[in-house]
């Protein structure tokens, strides 16, 4: 798994797993049906007490984005229209704050329309 936490952050460490697995499962590095690492060797590769992992995989699985298989581990979900959401839930918070940007730099809406419409006209 290529999940990469940040100690110093005020984010705990259960919640930077939650958001970098789905970030994993959003940008395709993760593929559906396929099988996470278990949460002892999660546990090992990152540094962190098993419980964290296993609280980090249980909101994964309650959110959708992981299911798990008794005996045989925990899987990502094939839940497309979930991780579409999700992907339009990202890009939302995303166009929140670069709006804000806009909007505290001076531009007016139509000069920001006007960015959206070249942005989305190009490749």
């Amino acid at each position: 798994m290529m999940v990469k936490l940040d100690p110093a952050s005020k984010k705990p460490i259960y919640e930077q797993i939650v958001q970098e697995v789905k970030s994993l499962v959003m940008t395709g590095k993760l593929l559906p049906h396929e099988q996470v690492l278990s949460v002892r060797k999660a546990a090992k590769e990152l540094g962190v007490n098993p419980n964290t992992v296993q609280k980090s995989y249980a909101i994964l699985e309650r959110e959708g984005i992981l299911y798990s298989v008794t005996g045989k581990g925990d899987f990502v979900a094939d839940n497309a229209a979930r991780i579409k959401e999700m992907k339009k839930q990202e890009i939302r918070d995303m166009f929140i704050q670069v709006t804000r940007e806009a909007r505290d730099s001076g531009l007016w809406i139509d000069e920001i329309f006007t960015i959206v419409d070249e942005a989305y006209s190009t490749n």
